[in-house]
C-alpha cells in the first residue's frame, strides 16, 4: 500500500502542557485502579487488546482514505488522521467495555462470579 509521504506529525505544545496531561492520565488511571478497573481486569484488558487490534488492522485503509482526499499531503492532514484514529480507538474499546459488562450480563450471556 503506497502511503507517499505520510510523515508523524505533531504540533510542538511545550513541555509544560505534555507533561500537565500525562500527570492527568496517570491520576485517571490510578483513580480507576481503586474505582473497579482492579476488579474488571480482563474485561478492561480484553476491551484494549480487541480495540487496539481493530484500530491497527483499519489503520491501512484509513491512510488509503486520508490519501484519497489528499489529507495525507499536509502535516495538519496527517495529524488530523492519527486524532481520528486515536479517537476512533478509544470510543470503540468503551463500546466493547460497555458490551461486555453491561449489555452481556442485561441478557443473561454474562458469567456469573
Amino acid at each position: 500500500m503506497p502511503s507517499g509521504n505520510l510523515v508523524f506529525y505533531w504540533p510542538d505544545l511545550g513541555n509544560t502542557v505534555s507533561i500537565a496531561a500525562l500527570v492527568l492520565a496517570v491520576a485517571v488511571f490510578v483513580f480507576g485502579l481503586f474505582s473497579g478497573a482492579r476488579a474488571n481486569k480482563i474485561r478492561v484488558l480484553f476491551a484494549v487488546i480487541l480495540a487496539t487490534l481493530l484500530g491497527w488492522l483499519v489503520m491501512p485503509l484509513a491512510v488509503q482514505a486520508a490519501a484519497a482526499v489528499h489529507l495525507t499531503a499536509t502535516r495538519t492532514g496527517v495529524m488530523i488522521l492519527h486524532t481520528a484514529m486515536l479517537a476512533f480507538v478509544a470510543i470503540l474499546a468503551t463500546s466493547i467495555y460497555e458490551i461486555i459488562t453491561v449489555s452481556l450480563s442485561d441478557v443473561g450471556l454474562a458469567s456469573r462470579k
